[in-house]
């Protein structure tokens, strides 16, 4: 018996993920899958008395997420304006991420960090999908 199963995202043959919703579910899954790794790091610093709990900055749950981006931006090598869909992509995605940042200075840098590295994250996923979707139509 055949299992036809998909794994993963669907994508195109040179492989960029296709849909918007893969790439924001891969993406906010990558936010919080750091976001609690670095809770129990963060956690297990304190017990052993090198911190507060919540002093570790939020900002590295976008690492897994830029190499999803960078993956993405690999891929579309044959895409025109890429280039500039990635830049504009960053600089809208981090601008309103340090916003989303602000808006929450009162939390612990590890929950306001987080929420502006998923904001960040969001706002370049559909920036970059859509503005490459636009050019290329």
């Amino acid at each position: 018996m055949a299992e036809s199963a998909v794994r993963g995202p669907q994508r195109d043959e040179s492989g960029k993920i296709v849909a918007l919703t893969d790439l924001l579910a891969y993406t906010v899954v990558g936010v919080l899958l750091s976001v609690a790794a670095m809770a129990v790091f963060d956690g297990v610093f304190a017990l052993l008395g090198l911190g507060r709990f919540g002093s570790l900055n939020g900002w590295l749950a976008a690492v897994f997420p830029a190499m999803i981006f960078v993956e993405q931006f690999r891929a579309a090598r044959d895409w025109s304006a890429r280039l500039p869909t990635a830049l504009l992509a960053a600089v809208v995605g981090v601008g309103l991420g340090v916003l989303a940042t602000g808006f929450a200075a009162g939390l612990p840098a590890l929950v306001s960090g987080a929420l502006g590295a998923l904001v960040a994250t969001v706002v370049y996923a559909v920036v970059w999908h859509t503005g490459l979707a636009f050019v290329n139509r």
